[in-house]
């Protein structure tokens, strides 16, 4: 299994995000400081924006966990939260690009990593989950870098530098690991694509 993906194996629409970044970036910058965040167990804290929603949806518990209200737009068939009223252009070019599993976005503060990690993420038969990370407010002095390693069956352990504007694709079920040494935060929508498997073969 590869490392990494490509945008045109999992969703070529994405380029409409890359298009609209400056708007996304600006929107992030005035509503960071209004976006309710949770802390994950990696070490790095989430602005939940929305997910797929499934009739036995606990809105209560989510409520609960995320700490704001939330939603449901059958249209769609997701919930959202509080924050998505916040960042609408953001929340609008997901949907039109065909979001429509988990959403978020992820801060890694200065100074932290992620250490090697897998996720537990559903196996279906003809899909797969693959991760998606596009870098919002990345912001590196001087010599810093902030790198995405995934563990590749064919080469090796592999990495992306991660940046404004730049999209990384891989499977939840990989070992994956971020180095970071910035000392300025680290953001970036992190979304999930169920993607054929015959695409990525």
């Amino acid at each position: 299994m590869s490392g990494f993906f490509t945008r045109e194996e999992v969703n070529n629409d994405l380029n409409l995000l890359a298009i609209n970044y400056q708007a996304c970036r600006d929107e992030y910058r005035q509503a960071k400081h209004r976006l309710v965040y949770i802390d994950s167990d990696d070490g790095s804290k989430i602005a939940p924006l929305f997910g797929k929603y499934h009739p036995k949806t606990d809105l209560a518990e989510l409520e609960r966990i995320y700490d704001q209200a939330v939603y449901v737009n059958p249209e769609y068939d997701i919930f959202y939260t509080q924050n998505t009223v916040y960042m609408p252009t953001l929340f609008d070019l997901c949907l039109k690009v065909g979001i429509r599993e988990r959403c978020s976005i992820q801060l890694l503060p200065p100074g932290e990593c992620i250490d090697w990690t897998t996720k537990s993420d559903p196996v279906y038969d003809e899909d797969m989950i693959i991760r998606g990370l596009w870098g919002i407010d990345i912001n590196p002095q001087n010599q810093e870098t902030i790198q995405l390693l995934v563990q590749d069956s064919t080469n090796g352990v592999v990495n992306e530098v991660m940046m404004n504007n730049r999209l990384h694709f891989y499977w939840g079920k990989t070992p994956h690991h971020i180095f970071s040494n910035l000392s300025t935060p680290m953001v970036c929508l992190s979304f999930d694509n169920v993607v054929p498997i015959d695409n990525l073969l």
